[in-house]
């Protein structure tokens, strides 16, 4: 049950991260453009916040793939 929260929460925060991109772009008077260290704010989000985001999130929230079965043994019941 704990993996299925856990990975149900990585999915909505991964899906913030892309959400937050054109809400950005679309705050009055072009507040996303406001230049840090000569790049736009909403740049720095897409270019460097979220990507490093995105992937904390995949690796500390997404769960590993289960073992697969070997070829050739039986399955335990």
């Amino acid at each position: 049950m704990r993996t299925v929260t856990n990975r149900t929460t990585a999915a909505l925060l991964l899906l913030l991260l892309l959400v937050s991109f054109p809400l950005l772009a679309a705050l009055p008077n072009q507040l996303a453009a406001v230049r840090l260290a000569g790049v736009a704010l909403i740049w720095w989000y897409g270019g460097v916040v979220a990507p490093c985001l995105g992937a904390l999130i995949a690796v500390a929230w997404l769960p590993d793939a289960p073992p697969r079965d070997e070829p050739g043994k039986a399955r335990a019941t």
